[in-house]
C-alpha cells in the first residue's frame, strides 16, 4: 500500500523520533533494579569503579551473561573519550540506542508484515500503535535485558517472514541465527520463543532440515561470542546461562524473590494496561491461540506464556520482550475478528457506535504518553542527579535520617554517584547537630523522607535551606488532613551553622 511508501510516514517517523528521544532525555532511571545492578553496575566493575563486595550476588554466583554490560562498556568508554563524564550523560545514550533498536524493530515487522494487513484502516492503527503506543515507548527507551532480547528476536523474526518467500540463502540463516542467539543471550526466556519457530519452521513450514541447521549454526556462533565476552568480563570460563538454569530452575531459588499466583498476569496486565483497553491485550491473544494454531505468533507466544505462567515468581516486565509485537498482533487479530462467525463482532469495532471508545482510547494514550514522555521511571535517579549536577565539584556530606539512598540492593548505586559524595546516618537532632558543628565539608546536606521538615530537627543552632523535592511548593498549599506528612517524598536541605 502506498501508505507505507517512505513519503508518507516520514512525519510519524520523525515525531516518534523525537518522542523517544526526549523520553530518554527525561525519563531517567530504570524501571527495575536488575536493569541498574546487573547491566550498568556490571559495566562500572569493568571501568575499575566498583570493587567486587560492592557487586550484587549474582556477580559471584556468575548468573549474568556479559554481552549487554559490555555494550554499556563500550559506549560509557566512547563517551568518555569524547569528553563526556557525566554518568546521566551516558546513560541518556544508552537509552537512545535502546530506542532505536527498538524503532528499527518495529519498522522491520512493519515492512515484513504489510501484505497481511488488507485494510488502510487497520494499517493505518498499526502506524499508531507502533510510533506511539505509551508503554511501548516508555519499554523501548529503557536499556533492559527484556528490551534488547525482545528487539534482536523480533528482528530476527521479521527477516524469517520477509525472506521465507524470496528465498533463505545459507548466508541469510546463519546471520539471523546469529541475530537470535544474541537475543538468547540478553534475556535467556527468549529461549523458547526461538524454539517455537524453530518447531514452526520445521512442522508447519516444512523447512529443510538442512536450513534448520543453517540457522542452528549462527545461533551457536553467537552464544560462543557470548561465552568468549563472560570469560573477559568474569576472568575464567562460566557459562552464564547453565548457571541461571541451575539456579533458578533446578534448585528452584527463583522463589526467594516471591510466589505469585498463575492469574498474576491477567490481572496485571489489566490494571496496569488501563482498562477497559487493557481487556483487547488478554482476549485477543487468548482468541488467536484458539482459532490460529499453526499461525507463527501461536508458535513462539504459547512456549514463552506457558513457562511465565508456571514459574512461581512472576513480575510483569518478564513479558516487556512482546512489546514490539503488540501493535502487529492487535490489528492481525482484529482483522481476524472480521472473519466468519466474527464478522458481526468485527463490524461492531469498525462502526459509529464503537467510534467513542477509540477516540477515548487514542486521548487517554496521549495523555499517559506525555505522563512517561517527561516523567522519571526512578526517583532516586533524579535525586541522585540533582545531586551530581549541583554538588560534584565540591565536598559533600549527604547525612540522612533513614535509609542511604545510594543503596538501594543493597549494594551502592557507584555509577551515579560523585567521587566528592560522603553519605552519613543521624539518629537523633543532637547527631545533626554534632555533624553541623564538627563541618569539614565544603557543603552539608541534609535528606528526609517528607515534605515538610519535621519540627525537631527545627532548633535555633542549624539553619536549613531547602534545595530539592520530588514535589513543588506549590503543594503546600493542598496539604489537607496533612497528607504531605504521611507520604514518601524525597527532600533535601542545605545545613549550615547559625551564625551568632
Amino acid at each position: 500500500m502506498k501508505i507505507l511508501e517512505f513519503k508518507n510516514i516520514k512525519w510519524l517517523l520523525l515525531i516518534t523520533l523525537i518522542l523517544h528521544l526526549i523520553t530518554s532525555i527525561y525519563s531517567v532511571g530504570f524501571h527495575h533494579l536488575d536493569e541498574h545492578y546487573q547491566i550498568i553496575e556490571f559495566a562500572n566493575y569493568k571501568l575499575g569503579n566498583n570493587l567486587p563486595s560492592e557487586m550484587p550476588w549474582e556477580f559471584e554466583a556468575k548468573l549474568r551473561p556479559a554481552l549487554q554490560p559490555a555494550i554499556a562498556f563500550s559506549i560509557i568508554k566512547f563517551s568518555q573519550t569524547i569528553g563526556v563524564t557525566d554518568p546521566f550523560t551516558q546513560a541518556i545514550f544508552l537509552r537512545i540506542l535502546s530506542s532505536l533498536l527498538s524503532l528499527l524493530s518495529v519498522l522491520m515487522l512493519l515492512y515484513a508484515f504489510k501484505e497481511e494487513i488488507k485494510s488502510e484502516t487497520l494499517l493505518k492503527w498499526f502506524l499508531y500503535l507502533s510510533f506511539f503506543l505509551w508503554f511501548a515507548v516508555y519499554a523501548q527507551v529503557r536499556f533492559s535485558s527484556e528490551g534488547w532480547s525482545g528487539s534482536f528476536f523480533f528482528i530476527g523474526f521479521a527477516l524469517i517472514y520477509y525472506f521465507r518467500n524470496k528465498g533463505l540463502s545459507t548466508f541469510n540463516l546463519i546471520n539471523i541465527g546469529i541475530i537470535f542467539g544474541f537475543a538468547f543471550i540478553f534475556r535467556y526466556q527468549v529461549g523458547l520463543m526461538i524454539l517455537g519457530l524453530i518447531l514452526w519452521l520445521l512442522f508447519i513450514e516444512r523447512m529443510k532440515f538442512k536450513k534448520i541447521i543453517f540457522l542452528l549454526t549462527g545461533i551457536i556462533t553467537a552464544i560462543l561470542i557470548g561465552v568468549l565476552i563472560d570469560k573477559w568480563f568474569y576472568g575464567i570460563w562460566t557459562f552464564p546461562a547453565w548457571n541461571y538454569f541451575q539456579f533458578n530452575i533446578l534448585q528452584g531459588k527463583a522463589s526467594i524473590f516471591g510466589v505469585q499466583p498463575w492469574y498474576f498476569y491477567i490481572t496485571e496486565i489489566f490494571i496496569k494496561g488501563v482498562p477497559p483497553f487493557s481487556i483487547f491485550l488478554i482476549v485477543l491473544p487468548i482468541f488467536w491461540f484458539i482459532y490460529k494454531p499453526k499461525n507463527s505468533f501461536t508458535w513462539i507466544l504459547i512456549p514463552f506464556l506457558s513457562a511465565h505462567f508456571l514459574i512461581g515468581h512472576k513480575e510483569l516486565r518478564f513479558l516487556f520482550p512482546l512489546i514490539n509485537i503488540i501493535p502487529l498482533f492487535t490489528v492481525l487479530a482484529v482483522q481476524e475478528l472480521e472473519k466468519n462467525k466474527f464478522k458481526k463482532i468485527g463490524l461492531y469495532l469498525y462502526g459509529k457506535k464503537f467510534k467513542w471508545f477509540v477516540y477515548l482510547f487514542v486521548i487517554v494514550n496521549s495523555i499517559y504518553l506525555i505522563n512517561i514522555c517527561f516523567r522519571p521511571a526512578d526517583y532516586y535517579v533524579s535525586l541522585y542527579q540533582f545531586i551530581y549536577e549541583n554538588y560534584n565539584n565540591v565536598k559533600t556530606e549527604l547525612i540522612f535520617s533513614n535509609e542511604d539512598p545510594y543503596l538501594r540492593a543493597p549494594e551502592p548505586a557507584n555509577f551515579y554517584k560523585s567521587k566528592n559524595l560522603v553519605t552519613k546516618s543521624v539518629l537523633n537532632p543532637d547527631s545533626l547537630r554534632y555533624v553541623v558543628n564538627n563541618n569539614k565539608f565544603d557543603k552539608i546536606l541534609f535528606m528526609t523522607n517528607t515534605f515538610l521538615l519535621d519540627n525537631k530537627y527545627k532548633t535555633g543552632s542549624v539553619k536549613f535551606k531547602k534545595v530539592y523535592s520530588n514535589l513543588p511548593k506549590w503543594v503546600e498549599n493542598f496539604n489537607y488532613n496533612h497528607w504531605l506528612e504521611r507520604t514518601k517524598i524525597f527532600t533535601v536541605y542545605e545545613i549550615s551553622k547559625v551564625k551568632k
